[in-house]
């Protein structure tokens, strides 16, 4: 049985999550100062992975991260 660690499980449903709130398109959105360590590292990894761009005070889905919710 395969097994999602925590921070690829919130990885997932941040990229998730901004793909509903900008309805798929290509937008950048604001990042608040204070953010949980999950949260920290949720964004690190989805970077890593390609699904987000990060710029610090925002983040941004890339093409990747649009596919990974359109075809899970």
């Amino acid at each position: 049985m395969f097994m999602v660690d925590q921070t690829e499980r919130a990885a997932r449903l941040l990229v998730r999550a901004m793909y509903r709130a900008t309805d798929g398109e290509c937008r950048w959105w604001g990042v608040p100062a204070k953010l949980n360590d999950l949260t920290k590292e949720a964004i690190e990894h989805a970077v890593a992975r390609g699904w987000m761009l990060d710029r610090g005070d925002s983040v941004c889905l890339t093409d990747a991260g649009r596919d990974l919710v359109r075809n899970p």
